[in-house]
């Protein structure tokens, strides 16, 4: 097909649609053939009922004959719509409109359709979810109706995520209620509602490994052969919570157990759900033969993980 036939195909197709649409007042939305038939024939019916048993002759024979005539007309019109597609056309319209506001994913409705922002593993429970649905063979009560609503608010939202979190521990009691203590469902009730607690609370969500000290050669050496001169200290650090900015204080201690002395080192952001290792250089005083090493919450409203 040659450019200017495509172009004319493609108005004459634009205006059938106009035509179409323009007249959706006479037959209503998601039109159906044998139900504009059907209306229009008891129209029909009771138009010439009215005219036959009110209306003296020859004014209700007039009439009569008016309403067939009109009647003819509207099958005709029918008819022509029909051909035209009209009917097919709307029925196929609404189909696809259903298809596409319908959920993607109705197994797992705590799944918001609009996009989420990553949730820190603290407070991400899709897993638990999942294992409450298995528990309910996919099919949750009512109860978890709440639960769920304000889950899909939390994925959706960055800056009142603490509030929320308050919500969502608030629905938990009716799901709470629905278990026995000691069985599966309420063991994972009881897990959620602890995270929910810890990061309400705005305590420190990092988990610490062991604290290693190295020398100048880049090798693992206890805290003592580095006494009097410069060392450095490496951890690893698990964030559950937010991204947030962290510290490493080391303190020093004697044989006797005196603390010696204490330092402080920024060590950088660990991002939310993010593992990674942190390293700091200190000074070792004279005398040091152990030392504990503590990370912190830069900001000072958060507690402490100490190691």
């Amino acid at each position: 097909m040659s450019q200017p036939e495509s172009t004319a195909e493609t108005a004459d197709t634009g205006t059938d649609s106009t035509f179409l649409r323009s007249i959706e007042f006479l037959t209503g939305e998601d039109p159906n053939l044998g139900s504009f038939l059907l209306v229009v024939g008891i129209v029909t019916c009771v138009f010439i009922a009215l005219f036959q048993f009110t209306l003296p002759d020859p004014i209700s024979d007039l009439l009569t004959a008016g309403v067939l005539f009109v009647t003819v007309v509207s099958g005709l019109f029918a008819v022509l719509l029909d051909t035209l597609g009209y009917f097919d056309r709307e029925a196929d319209d609404a189909d696809a409109e259903v298809g596409t506001d319908e959920p993607t994913d109705t197994t797992e409705p705590w799944i918001p359709d609009e996009p989420v922002a990553s949730l820190p593993p603290v407070i991400d429970f899709d897993d638990e979810l999942r294992a409450f649905a298995d528990l309910y063979d996919g099919d949750l009560p009512r109860q978890f109706d709440p639960f769920i609503e304000d889950y899909r608010r939390l994925k959706t939202n960055t800056r009142n995520r603490r509030t929320i979190a308050s919500d969502l521990r608030a629905d938990l009691n009716p799901i709470g209620a629905l278990f026995e203590e000691g069985t599966d469902g309420y063991e994972i009730y009881d897990e959620i509602g602890d995270r929910l607690f810890r990061y309400i609370r705005g305590g420190s969500n990092l988990t610490v490994g062991r604290a290693v000290f190295y020398d100048g050669d880049g090798d693992e050496v206890a805290v003592e052969d580095l006494a009097n001169g410069v060392g450095r200290v490496e951890l690893a650090v698990e964030n559950e919570g937010e991204a947030t900015d962290v510290e490493v204080t080391v303190q020093f201690f004697d044989g006797n157990g005196a603390s010696v002395s204490s330092q402080t080192s920024p060590a950088g952001t660990v991002g939310s759900g993010a593992s990674r290792t942190i390293a700091a250089d200190v000074f070792v005083p004279p005398g040091a033969e152990r030392a504990t090493t503590t990370v912190r919450v830069s900001d000072p409203g958060r507690s402490v993980a100490a190691r």
